[in-house]
């Protein structure tokens, strides 16, 4: 058989740019650290590498997710704890403020301090995160949760519902406390009371005596209506002479005892102030008022003001502390419990991003096993592809050197 120059050539040329290619491959294996370089090297590898870079995208968001939600949760913990402090403050000046030896200068000078801790908590209370966002609106997260309306009062302009991140394949946490800065503000159980009906006979007024007590009575017998039907709430206070029955709606007595012109009847915590002396079969009708809820810095205000008018002080002067007092309590109650909340939130997370930790490792592992290079083979490998480059090349000029006039 004859080759041709061409051939020859042809046929070099073939074989360089073979190893060429080889070469380059060995080198990119080398460089890019894996087996596929694409699909078609090993389509089945191809395709679980495919998923795992899913699953590893995955758990980089979920990391993501993981930071952003604790700094939400731990911005939440810090105005907590402010409003906490500034709340701990206020209960001890409402305690000064009821001393029998401070007068009129001496209660509004509390009730200034009282009023920058009001502003102070109101602040806390629309505080935003580091997106802007305020922290206790609820899903409405760009509306200003505590304002003011036009009689003075905060009322709350955010809502109930709280977002959720995915910190999982299968877990969503709260970036909030449920209920958000409702349940934790504006939710706040306040001192109960009752309303005295028109449709008394003797003319009286009331004041708490012991708001403790009658709180117990009320939580015990308040009744929803509906589904209790009209009246369950109403009781009444029936004179005879110089006695008094204490009854429900039913005519169930529930207490008793002798009345003295002056003396005030007194039952479950209410202290009835009579006015003159009732006849027999005269009464008093009250109802119990819905479950009492105040935002605190209603109540703050609501002291502060009275400070402020009140010249005398007196019984008026320390009802109005008694339901501060209440108040702080229930809302540092709130407010430790959204602590607790919080706290625990931030374990599960923890645990969480560790186990995603974890997986994104068994996923590595698992990939690399699938598509990774070993260096050391792949270092021969290149090595031995640019060896056969080198003797591509070498062949070539000595085959395409060959000739009769070399011999001539």
């Amino acid at each position: 058989m004859r080759l041709t120059t061409n051939l020859i050539y042809d046929r070099s040329l073939q074989g360089i740019l073979e190893t060429q290619k080889k070469l380059v491959r060995a080198n990119d294996v080398l460089t890019k650290q894996t087996n596929i370089l694409k699909p078609s090297d090993d389509p089945t590898g191809a395709t679980k590498v495919v998923r795992f870079d899913e699953d590893l995208a995955r758990l980089e968001q979920f990391g993501k997710n993981t930071i952003h939600l604790k700094n939400q949760l731990s911005t939440q913990e810090t105005a907590l704890t402010g409003i906490n402090t500034a709340l701990t403050r206020a209960h001890t000046l409402a305690i000064q403020s009821g001393n029998g030896a401070h007068d009129y200068t001496d209660r509004r000078a509390l009730a200034v301090e009282l009023e920058l801790i009001k502003g102070e908590i109101a602040d806390l209370m629309n505080s935003k995160n580091s997106q802007g966002d305020y922290i206790f609106a609820g899903a409405k997260s760009s509306q200003t949760p505590f304002v003011q309306d036009s009689s003075g009062n905060y009322v709350y302009q955010g809502d109930e519902n709280v977002k959720k991140v995915q910190i999982s394949e299968t877990l969503k946490v709260e970036s909030g406390i449920p209920g958000s800065g409702f349940s934790i503000f504006e939710d706040t159980a306040a001192r109960n009371g009752v309303t005295i009906a028109g449709t008394s006979t003797a003319s009286a007024s009331y004041r708490l005596d012991n708001g403790d007590s009658f709180d117990n009575f009320h939580k015990q017998n308040y009744l929803k209506i509906p589904p209790s039907p009209a009246g369950s709430n109403d009781y009444s206070v029936v004179f005879g002479t110089g006695t008094y029955q204490v009854q429900d709606s039913g005519g169930t007595v529930l207490d008793s005892g002798n009345f003295t012109a002056g003396e005030p009847v007194k039952f479950k915590g209410l202290e009835f102030n009579v006015n003159g002396t009732p006849t027999a079969g005269q009464q008093i009708d009250f109802t119990l008022n819905d479950p009492a809820k105040s935002n605190i810095l209603n109540s703050l205000d609501e002291l502060i003001s009275r400070l402020q008018s009140d010249e005398t002080g007196g019984d008026g002067l320390n009802d109005i502390i008694q339901k501060t007092l209440f108040s702080i309590n229930q809302s540092q109650e709130n407010i430790g419990f959204a602590r607790s909340e919080i706290g625990g939130r931030i374990n599960v997370i923890d645990s969480v991003d560790m186990s995603n930790q974890d997986l994104e490792i068994n996923v590595k592992e698992a990939k690399a096993k699938v598509s990774e290079a070993d260096f050391a083979e792949a270092v021969t490998e290149l090595q031995k592809q640019e060896t056969a480059y080198q003797v591509s090349n070498t062949t070539f000029g000595r085959i395409t050197g060959l000739s009769l006039f070399n011999f001539l």
